[in-house]
Protein backbone atom coordinates (compact mmCIF):
# COMPACT_ATOMS: atom_id res chain seq x y z
CA UNK A 1 0.00 0.00 0.00
CA UNK A 2 1.24 3.46 -0.87
CA UNK A 3 2.32 5.73 1.95
CA UNK A 4 1.23 9.33 2.29
CA UNK A 5 0.53 12.10 4.79
CA UNK A 6 -2.61 12.81 6.81
CA UNK A 7 -2.46 16.22 8.46
CA UNK A 8 -4.38 18.54 10.77
CA UNK A 9 -4.31 22.33 10.42
CA UNK A 10 -5.76 24.96 12.72
CA UNK A 11 -7.32 28.10 11.26
CA UNK A 12 -7.95 31.73 12.14
CA UNK A 13 -11.38 30.61 13.35
CA UNK A 14 -11.26 29.08 16.83
CA UNK A 15 -12.41 25.45 16.85
CA UNK A 16 -12.28 25.09 13.06
CA UNK A 17 -9.66 22.65 11.75
CA UNK A 18 -8.73 21.16 8.39
CA UNK A 19 -8.19 17.42 8.02
CA UNK A 20 -6.48 16.54 4.76
CA UNK A 21 -4.06 14.24 2.98
CA UNK A 22 -1.29 14.51 0.44
CA UNK A 23 1.42 12.30 -0.98
CA UNK A 24 4.75 12.41 0.80
CA UNK A 25 6.56 14.08 -2.09
CA UNK A 26 4.12 17.03 -2.16
CA UNK A 27 3.72 17.35 1.60
CA UNK A 28 5.94 20.36 2.36
CA UNK A 29 4.81 22.30 -0.69
CA UNK A 30 1.16 21.58 0.14
CA UNK A 31 1.62 22.97 3.66
CA UNK A 32 3.25 26.15 2.33
CA UNK A 33 0.45 26.67 -0.19
CA UNK A 34 -2.30 26.26 2.39
CA UNK A 35 -0.59 28.46 4.98
CA UNK A 36 0.00 31.21 2.43
CA UNK A 37 -3.30 31.07 0.53
CA UNK A 38 -5.85 29.59 2.92
CA UNK A 39 -8.58 27.13 1.98
CA UNK A 40 -12.32 27.40 1.31
CA UNK A 41 -12.25 31.14 2.12
CA UNK A 42 -10.66 30.38 5.51
CA UNK A 43 -7.26 31.95 6.21
CA UNK A 44 -4.65 31.66 8.93
CA UNK A 45 -4.11 27.94 8.41
CA UNK A 46 -1.24 26.56 10.49
CA UNK A 47 0.06 23.02 10.47
CA UNK A 48 -0.71 21.29 13.75
CA UNK A 49 0.07 17.62 13.22
CA UNK A 50 1.07 15.30 10.38
CA UNK A 51 1.75 11.59 10.16
CA UNK A 52 2.91 9.35 7.31
CA UNK A 53 0.81 6.18 7.07
CA UNK A 54 0.02 3.41 4.62
CA UNK A 55 -3.25 3.54 2.69
CA UNK A 56 -3.48 7.23 3.63
CA UNK A 57 -6.27 8.15 1.23
CA UNK A 58 -8.60 5.49 2.63
CA UNK A 59 -7.78 6.43 6.24
CA UNK A 60 -8.41 10.13 5.60
CA UNK A 61 -11.72 9.34 3.90
CA UNK A 62 -12.73 7.26 6.92
CA UNK A 63 -11.98 10.18 9.26
CA UNK A 64 -14.15 12.45 7.11
CA UNK A 65 -17.00 9.93 7.26
CA UNK A 66 -16.75 9.40 11.02
CA UNK A 67 -16.86 13.13 11.74
CA UNK A 68 -19.17 14.09 8.90
CA UNK A 69 -21.73 15.77 11.17
CA UNK A 70 -19.02 18.25 12.22
CA UNK A 71 -18.05 18.98 8.62
CA UNK A 72 -18.47 22.36 6.94
CA UNK A 73 -20.34 21.65 3.71
CA UNK A 74 -18.30 19.45 1.40
CA UNK A 75 -14.99 20.96 2.49
CA UNK A 76 -12.19 19.44 4.56
CA UNK A 77 -13.00 21.82 7.43
CA UNK A 78 -14.45 20.48 10.68
CA UNK A 79 -15.78 22.13 13.83
CA UNK A 80 -13.86 19.86 16.19
CA UNK A 81 -11.35 19.91 19.02
CA UNK A 82 -8.04 19.03 17.39
CA UNK A 83 -7.08 16.75 20.31
CA UNK A 84 -9.68 14.19 19.21
CA UNK A 85 -8.19 13.84 15.73
CA UNK A 86 -4.61 13.98 16.98
CA UNK A 87 -5.27 11.08 19.35
CA UNK A 88 -6.77 9.02 16.53
CA UNK A 89 -3.85 9.73 14.21
CA UNK A 90 -1.33 8.89 16.94
CA UNK A 91 -3.02 5.50 17.28
CA UNK A 92 -2.22 4.74 13.62
CA UNK A 93 0.91 2.82 12.72
CA UNK A 94 3.09 5.42 11.03
CA UNK A 95 5.80 8.05 11.22
CA UNK A 96 5.03 11.41 12.81
CA UNK A 97 6.28 14.20 10.53
CA UNK A 98 5.08 17.27 12.44
CA UNK A 99 5.52 18.97 14.89
CA UNK A 100 8.71 16.87 14.90
CA UNK A 101 9.80 13.52 13.58
CA UNK A 102 9.25 11.09 16.46
CA UNK A 103 10.46 7.56 17.07
CA UNK A 104 8.00 4.93 18.32
CA UNK A 105 8.74 5.58 22.00
CA UNK A 106 8.31 9.34 21.60
CA UNK A 107 5.12 8.79 19.60
CA UNK A 108 3.70 6.66 22.41
CA UNK A 109 4.65 9.30 24.99
CA UNK A 110 2.97 12.05 22.97
CA UNK A 111 -0.16 9.89 22.61
CA UNK A 112 -0.33 9.26 26.35
CA UNK A 113 0.23 12.96 27.09
CA UNK A 114 -2.49 13.93 24.63
CA UNK A 115 -5.01 11.53 26.19
CA UNK A 116 -4.13 12.68 29.71
CA UNK A 117 -4.41 16.36 28.87
CA UNK A 118 -7.71 15.91 27.07
CA UNK A 119 -9.13 14.09 30.10
CA UNK A 120 -7.92 16.86 32.40
CA UNK A 121 -9.40 19.48 30.09
CA UNK A 122 -12.79 17.77 30.11
CA UNK A 123 -12.79 17.73 33.92
CA UNK A 124 -11.72 21.36 34.41
CA UNK A 125 -14.46 23.84 35.23
CA UNK A 126 -14.12 27.57 35.86
CA UNK A 127 -17.25 27.44 37.97
CA UNK A 128 -15.87 24.70 40.22
CA UNK A 129 -12.80 26.88 40.78
CA UNK A 130 -15.01 29.74 41.93
CA UNK A 131 -14.85 31.84 38.75
CA UNK A 132 -17.89 33.26 37.01
CA UNK A 133 -18.71 34.62 33.58
CA UNK A 134 -16.96 37.95 33.04
CA UNK A 135 -13.93 37.14 35.20
CA UNK A 136 -10.54 37.93 33.67
CA UNK A 137 -7.69 35.41 33.52
CA UNK A 138 -4.10 36.08 32.41
CA UNK A 139 -1.59 34.00 30.47
CA UNK A 140 1.18 33.26 32.97
CA UNK A 141 3.94 33.56 30.35
CA UNK A 142 2.77 37.00 29.18
CA UNK A 143 0.48 38.96 31.49
CA UNK A 144 -0.56 41.24 28.62
CA UNK A 145 -2.54 38.29 27.19
CA UNK A 146 -5.91 38.26 28.96
CA UNK A 147 -9.08 36.28 28.35
CA UNK A 148 -12.62 36.58 29.68
CA UNK A 149 -14.56 33.64 31.11
CA UNK A 150 -17.78 33.14 29.12
CA UNK A 151 -18.88 29.62 30.10
CA UNK A 152 -17.92 26.67 32.28
CA UNK A 153 -14.95 25.79 30.05
CA UNK A 154 -14.84 28.62 27.51
CA UNK A 155 -13.13 32.00 27.32
CA UNK A 156 -13.23 34.92 24.90
CA UNK A 157 -9.89 35.98 23.47
CA UNK A 158 -9.26 38.06 20.38
CA UNK A 159 -12.94 38.18 19.52
CA UNK A 160 -13.28 34.38 19.47
CA UNK A 161 -14.40 31.69 21.90
CA UNK A 162 -11.71 29.23 22.97
CA UNK A 163 -11.15 26.34 25.30
CA UNK A 164 -8.00 26.75 27.37
CA UNK A 165 -5.81 24.03 25.82
CA UNK A 166 -6.22 25.21 22.19
CA UNK A 167 -5.74 28.83 23.31
CA UNK A 168 -2.56 27.92 25.18
CA UNK A 169 -1.21 26.15 22.13
CA UNK A 170 -2.16 29.16 19.99
CA UNK A 171 -0.24 31.55 22.25
CA UNK A 172 2.86 29.36 22.36
CA UNK A 173 2.67 28.98 18.58
CA UNK A 174 2.58 32.76 18.18
CA UNK A 175 5.73 32.93 20.29
CA UNK A 176 7.37 30.15 18.21
CA UNK A 177 7.83 28.15 21.39
CA UNK A 178 5.82 24.95 20.91
CA UNK A 179 6.76 21.75 22.70
CA UNK A 180 7.45 18.60 20.69
CA UNK A 181 4.00 17.21 21.47
CA UNK A 182 2.14 20.49 21.03
CA UNK A 183 -0.15 19.37 23.87
CA UNK A 184 -0.84 21.62 26.84
CA UNK A 185 -2.93 21.52 30.00
CA UNK A 186 -4.36 24.97 29.44
CA UNK A 187 -5.40 25.60 33.04
CA UNK A 188 -1.76 25.26 34.12
CA UNK A 189 -0.79 28.31 32.06
CA UNK A 190 -3.44 30.79 33.11
CA UNK A 191 -3.90 32.57 36.41
CA UNK A 192 -6.72 34.32 38.21
CA UNK A 193 -5.77 37.10 40.62
CA UNK A 194 -2.17 35.86 40.68
CA UNK A 195 -2.93 32.16 41.22
CA UNK A 196 -2.55 29.45 38.57
CA UNK A 197 -5.97 27.98 37.80
CA UNK A 198 -4.95 24.40 38.60
CA UNK A 199 -3.87 25.53 42.08
CA UNK A 200 -7.21 27.09 42.93
CA UNK A 201 -9.30 25.06 45.36
CA UNK A 202 -12.51 23.50 44.11
CA UNK A 203 -15.62 25.30 45.28
CA UNK A 204 -18.99 23.78 46.06
CA UNK A 205 -21.28 24.65 43.16
CA UNK A 206 -24.88 24.92 44.30
CA UNK A 207 -27.84 24.80 41.98
CA UNK A 208 -31.21 26.27 42.79
CA UNK A 209 -33.86 23.51 42.68
CA UNK A 210 -36.24 23.79 39.78
CA UNK A 211 -39.53 23.42 41.59
CA UNK A 212 -42.63 22.90 39.54
CA UNK A 213 -46.06 23.55 40.97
Amino acid sequence: MKKGIIYIMTSAVSGLIKIGQTNTESYKNRMRTLENNGYYNVVGLKQLFAIEVEDYEKKEKLLHEVFNKHRVGVSELFALDYEIIQQLLLSFEGKVMFPAELNNKEKEEVFEASVKLRTQGEKFSFYKKGLKDGDIIRFSKDSSKVATVVSERGVEFGGQIWKLSPLTRHLFSQANNLTKSGAYQGAAYFEFKGTILTKLSDQVVTKTPDYQF
